[in-house]
Parts: structure tokens; sequence; C-alpha cells
């Protein structure tokens, strides 16, 4: 395969960022979309809400494991293959998510999502940062969440519409065909961007030691971490969007995009955003400024929703805010992050997502459901996670 040189033409990189966002769109499609159909998939598989909500955390939980796994195959193998296999594999396991006969099948299925599609993500990270340098690879992942972010509107309108059509199996159908659509669209743009010379080896003894790095690199830790509890704050509104619309707002499965669009419409101005601080502030000034806004936003929304009463724009409102400045941090410490480990992208960027996502699949499994259907609990949560940020932040600040 040819290598994608170093300065990539404009085609070839727009093509890059566009699979890029589409792979990563993934990811919502996988939890979102099939939020609108819990009550009827809770009364057709004869389970409760707890139970149901498993099943995002078992997906999360699976993802982020196979990961390190991922990463140290994208790393050996190249991208490219890399992305193919792991959406073919999606592609099967989503569609025997829809011929699921009982709970316990669609559970372990969900595990076999999880598995399959974390190859696409590493993969199309690390490309971006194999074609692009560090100024570009943040304006690149910037315009990624622009794009991106259409997903967590986009999912839960039409897994509603399709709930309410075709009932919650064609909700799986659906992410079948978006799978084998994008595995396609790799096949014919994707260039292989890691060149023979710089793969690494597959050894257990190799991909341990590498791994090892990671876990034993303070500033690495650090900044994942900043990374993991400011979108874990976040996510627990989105794991629990089902409590917060059925039962917190009295709302049914039609209303979902009531949560989704404005908080969507808040990650993309943020990336906007992002895209254009990239060129006057620096990565640490950025994050300085936007982790303690959001930290100010959450204890906002506290307050609002505590001398006042529970209504739709109290509740939305404060979250699109935060969405806002959780989207302009994110490419900066993505980048960053993988910035720790230049000769190890994928393993880098791998462990980074194993860590995030058995952080949500925690989040969605056991702190959504401990949380009950009480607003300022969910409120409380996201106080407490983002505060733990800005604590790993000003550490960072201090040793750095």
């Amino acid at each position: 395969m040819n290598a994608v040189p170093s300065k990539a033409n404009q085609t070839a990189k727009w093509h890059l960022i566009v699979l890029v966002s589409l792979m990563s769109m993934v990811g919502p499609f996988s939890i979102d979309t099939y939020l609108p159909a819990f009550e009827s998939m809770e009364a057709d598989l004869g389970v409760n809400r707890i139970l149901m909500t498993k099943t995002l955390g078992a997906y999360l939980m699976a993802f982020g494991a196979s990961t390190l796994v991922w990463g140290a195959i994208t790393d050996w193998i190249g991208r490219k293959p890399v992305m193919i296999i792991s959406l073919g594999s999606y592609f099967i396991s989503s569609a025997a998510c829809a011929l699921a006969s009982d709970f316990d099948h669609l559970l372990w299925l969900r595990v076999f999502q999880g598995l399959g599609v974390g190859g696409a993500l590493i993969a199309g990270r690390a490309m971006v940062r194999d074609v692009l340098d560090t100024k570009d690879a943040q304006k690149a992942m910037a315009y990624v969440m622009m794009l991106f972010s259409a997903a967590p509107a986009l999912a839960p309108v039409i897994g509603g519409w399709l709930h309410d059509f075709f009932g919650w199996r064609s909700i799986f159908w659906f992410l079948a065909i978006y799978g084998i659509v994008v595995m396609a669209y790799a096949v014919i743009v994707a260039r292989e961007s890691l060149p023979q010379e710089n793969r690494s080896s597959i050894r257990i003894q190799e991909v341990s030691r590498v791994y090892l790095r990671t876990l034993q690199s303070p500033r690495y830790l650090r900044l994942v971490f900043i990374l993991a509890f400011a979108f874990a704050s976040f996510f627990v509104f989105i794991a629990g969007a089902p409590t917060l619309l059925f039962d917190v707002l009295g709302l049914d499965a039609s209303s979902f995009y009531i949560l989704f669009v404005p908080m969507v419409s808040g990650i993309m101005l943020g990336a906007v955003v992002s895209n254009r601080l990239i060129h006057y502030l620096t990565s640490r000034q950025i994050l300085t400024i936007f982790i303690t806004l959001m930290l100010a936003i959450s204890i906002f929304n506290w307050s609002l929703n505590y001398f006042a009463e529970i209504s739709i724009v109290r509740v939305i409102g404060p979250l699109a805010l935060y969405s806002f400045g959780l989207a302009v941090i994110m490419p900066v410490l993505t980048i960053e992050i993988i910035n720790c480990f230049p000769k190890n992208r994928g393993s880098a960027t791998a462990m980074q997502s194993f860590i995030q996502m058995v952080f949500n699949g925690i989040t969605a499994s056991f702190i959504v459901a401990s949380l009950g259907t009480v607003l300022s609990n969910f409120i409380i949560t996201q106080i407490v996670l983002i505060l733990a940020a800005m604590t790993l932040w000003l550490y960072e600040l201090r040793v750095r």
C-alpha cells in the first residue's frame, strides 16, 4: 500500500476528515439511536430500565477494552486494514442485534458491537496525526468535531422515526447499513499512512511494554483523565436521557430532539470556536479558560434548578452551554494526548480510548443507574466529575 505523503493535498485531507468524522459518528449512533426505543424494548424483552441501561454500559466497556488490542494491531499492520476489519465486524454484529431473540442475546451482541467498532476510531485518529503536524491535526480534529457533532442530534431523531414506523429492530438494521456504507467509503478513499519501517511488533511483550509506558507517564495519565472526567460529566445526561425525558420532564420518544439538538448545537459552535482559537491562544490557555467555564456552568446549572421549578429550558439550556465548552477542549486534549507518544500514536490513542470508554461504561451501568429520577442527583454528579477534571488540570499547570 502507498503511504500518504506527510503534506497531503487538500482533496485527500478533506476525504480523511470526512472519513474520520463518519467513523467517529458510529459511537453516537450506537449509543443514542436506540434510546427512544427503551420503553418499547423493555416491554418486548421483559426487562426494566436498569437492565436496559446495562446494554449501553456493556457496549461502552467492550468498546474500551477492545481499543487496547486494536491500538497494537493498527501500529502493526497499518491503519486502513484495521478500519475495514473493524467496520465489517460492526456491520455483522449490528445485523445480529436486529435479530436478537431475547435480552441476554441482545446484551452479548452489544458486547460484540463494542469489540468490533473500536478499531475504526483508533485507526482514524492515528491517521490524522500521521498525516498532519500538531497545529493542522488540531484543526482537523476540530473539523471532525463539527461534522461528528451532527450524530448525537440526528441519532435519537432517526431512532424515534424508525421505532415509530418500523419497530425497535429497524434501528439496528440502520446501524448495520451505516457500518457497511462507511466501510465502503474507507475502501475507496483511505490511503495507508503508516510506513512499513515505522510499524511496531505485535509480540505480547512488546505490546505490553508500550502500554506500560503510557501508564507510567504521569502527564499522559493526567491529560487522559482530564478528558475522561470532563466527558463523563456530560455523558451522565446522555446515558440518563430516557430518565430525564420520560420521568423528569414527562416527554415521549418523539421528543428526544428537544434534548439533543441544543446540546449538539453547542458542540458544533464549540468546534468552530476551537478551530479559530488555535490561531490565537496556546493549548494551555484554551484548556484553562474552558475547563473553568465548564465548572462554572455546572454550578450555575445546580443553582438554577435548586431555586426554580424544573422546566425544559432550565434543564437543557445549561447542558447546551456545557457542551460548547467540551467541544472546545476535546480536539486540543486529544492531540496533546497523542503527542505524548509520537512513535506509538495508535497505542497512545488506544489506551486513552480504553480509559474513557470504560469510564463511560461505568457511568452508564452504575452511576446513572444509581441516580434514580431526581434531577439534582444528575447535576451534582456533573459538578463532582468536572471538579475532578479541574483539579487535575491545576496540578498539570503546576508541574508542567
